[in-house]
């Protein structure tokens, strides 16, 4: 077995870093270790494009392994991991969107990120080092990526902030936080707190943009060390003459059409205004494949919406980059539930209800990382017709969240609400 490791010091702890041949068909592969816990990241792209769509198609999943707390977990029935656990789901999130702003989006080939927890102690929470392995993974592979980045949990314990808190610092901590970034900039952060003052979290902020820079250079190190030449990825560009008769004919329209203030109207008016378009490409263009003619002109809405909030702070609905969308709320909106409430934020609308159990409806929690019996149950429902979709119902997707489960019994959901939510643009 071929093994080379790397280390830091985070947080007062060791973190190694282990690049072995365990997985020697993926792109690219890492072993992290941090304390008693250890997981393992790989990534693997597809060589080729996957033609017919519009989105650049990246996958991650984590894992939950039951062997790795060193236990035999599971319902009393079926004693091995099954459907993912709300755990997983929310960590497999919060590695897609540490990455996911890294990659080129006109990306078309498939690629996808497994990891998979093989230890895990009483201290260290692995979901931290599933980002920083999956960052080494890509970085040391020939994935075409921007990164590396750094992550880093940071906490408020007895009042100091602490990098890396263990789960028993956490269960008391007032500031929980999980903070990703690269050169003293932050690209996704992750948050759960009591009241604290807007300070205290810049503290926060500038504590984990230092440790990330470390954790940086530390992976860049690793990557002018062992990694290898980047792969050349066709992107899905629309050809030279496409792009003139956009500007030349769509731009100016597209651009007023962005501004009209009413929502439905400007809705009706910009899917008109694209029909059109798709219908001319589809005459004059007819060699070029459909989804590079839809992404020319969604990337167009998306550069001319950026472009005037940042330099004319300007957004589409009219309002000013401090102005609130209008709010309206209502309790007791519902005759035979214990609580029920509504509350809109613009166009987004939000209904929760709340029901009061017997003690002998706790559920049982065996995952893990969490064992407890759990008393408050937050779900939050993501259904289609919130967003003017139309897709089959089959119980709860990935989309909606079960809310973590409670680690203590003051501990905090950071994910879910009985939502009925409709998009902004």
């Amino acid at each position: 077995m071929q093994s080379k490791k790397f280390t830091m010091e985070v947080g007062g702890k060791t973190l190694t870093a282990e690049f072995t041949d365990l997985a020697h068909q993926a792109n690219g592969s890492c072993l992290v270790t941090y304390g008693g816990t250890v997981v393992l990241a790989t990534a693997v792209q597809n060589k080729s494009m996957r033609e017919g769509i519009d989105f650049f198609p990246l996958t991650v999943d984590y894992e939950e392994k039951f062997y790795a707390a060193g236990m035999i977990l599971g319902s009393r029935f079926m004693r091995r991991e099954g459907r993912a656990s709300d755990e997983a789901i929310l960590v497999s999130r919060l590695i897609d969107r540490s990455i996911r702003p890294l990659f080129n989006q006109k990306t078309r080939n498939e690629t996808q990120v497994i990891v998979l927890t093989l230890s895990i102690d009483e201290d260290n929470d692995p979901d931290v080092l599933a980002i920083l392995a999956t960052s080494l993974a890509l970085g040391t592979s020939n994935i075409p990526w921007a990164g590396p980045i750094g992550a880093v949990r940071i906490g408020k314990v007895d009042g100091k902030l602490v990098i890396n808190p263990t789960y028993k610092d956490r269960e008391d901590a007032s500031l929980d936080t999980v903070i990703c970034g690269m050169g003293g900039k932050v690209n996704m952060m992750e948050a759960a707190a009591t009241e604290i003052v807007e300070d205290e979290i810049m503290k926060a902020l500038e504590l984990a943009a230092a440790e990330n820079d470390k954790l940086c250079e530390f992976q860049n190190k690793i990557i002018k060390d062992i990694g290898v030449p980047k792969a050349e990825i066709r992107l899905a560009e629309a050809p030279v003459d496409m792009r003139a008769e956009f500007q030349k004919k769509v731009i100016k329209k597209l651009e007023e059409t962005i501004y009209i203030k009413e929502k439905l109207n400007r809705y009706e008016a910009m899917n008109e205004l694209k029909r059109q378009w798709m219908e001319e490409c589809e005459e004059n263009f007819k060699d070029t494949p459909h989804n590079i003619a839809d992404s020319l002109f969604e990337d167009a809405i998306n550069n001319i919406v950026h472009k005037n909030i940042i330099e004319k702070e300007k957004r589409p609905d009219g309002r000013g980059l401090k102005e609130l969308r209008q709010l309206f709320a209502k309790a007791g909106v519902l005759p035979r539930t214990h609580g029920s409430g509504v509350f809109y934020r613009g166009e987004t609308h939000i209904l929760s209800v709340a029901t009061l159990g017997a003690p002998s409806d706790v559920q049982l929690i065996e995952g893990m990382e969490v064992r407890t019996k759990k008393r408050f149950m937050h779900h939050y429902n993501f259904p289609p017709f919130s967003v003017g979709e139309i897709k089959p119902m089959r119980g709860p997707a990935r989309r909606d969240g079960r809310g973590r489960a409670d680690k203590s019994a003051s501990g905090w959901n950071r994910h879910g609400f009985n939502v009925y939510k409709r998009r902004q643009l």
